[in-house]
């Protein structure tokens, strides 16, 4: 006797539509408002190194020590030294408002009394910046421009003592670091 055949392959398959409108609306929403959000979203960069301990190998074959630049960050103004005293401690004051509050840093003298420190010691390219507590990122921003950049109206010829030829600065103190970070 013969099986009966199987209901099964004659049976209506019934498709299963799913409606994916409502996903992709939601899908395109989120892109957009991902997209809008971004277009608001400054990102900003400041390339500095990670300050280094010197090997004595490296300091015993150079004939001259560093100049360690370094500059502070004060309430009343900012003040250029090195550690190796190679050159005397420079004040700059800080610009004084329409009160006679001290406020912004002079930042035309501290270019210039960099472009004469790059054209004393023209070896050197590293500056430490020491900010304190207080000080703004817009400061800082600015100060970097003034110490690592070179004006666009003005040369800068570096006269090296290995070199005769002189050459043009590029940038003056390329090579930033910065120290006290979490600040006094």
């Amino acid at each position: 006797m013969l099986k009966r055949p199987s209901s099964r392959r004659n049976s209506n398959h019934s498709e299963v539509n799913v409606n994916l409108v409502p996903m992709l609306d939601a899908l395109v929403t989120m892109i957009s408002f991902l997209m809008y959000t971004m277009a608001f979203l400054a990102l900003t960069m400041v390339d500095t190194t990670v300050p280094t301990q010197a090997n004595m190998e490296d300091l015993e074959k150079k004939k001259t020590p560093p100049l360690q630049l370094t500059l502070t960050v004060g309430d009343q103004g900012l003040e250029l030294l090195s550690d190796t005293s190679r050159f005397p401690k420079i004040t700059i004051p800080n610009l004084n408002d329409a009160q006679g509050n001290a406020t912004l840093p002079d930042y035309e003298k501290l270019h210039q009394e960099v472009v004469e420190l790059k054209k004393k010691f023209p070896e050197e390219n590293k500056i430490f910046i020491q900010p304190n507590g207080e000080t703004t990122y817009e400061v800082i921003f600015a100060l970097i421009d003034r110490v690592k950049n070179v004006d666009q109206n003005e040369t800068v010829i570096l006269k090296k003592q290995d070199n005769p030829v002189d050459e043009i600065a590029k940038t003056l103190f390329g090579d930033i670091s910065f120290t006290n970070i979490q600040g006094d």
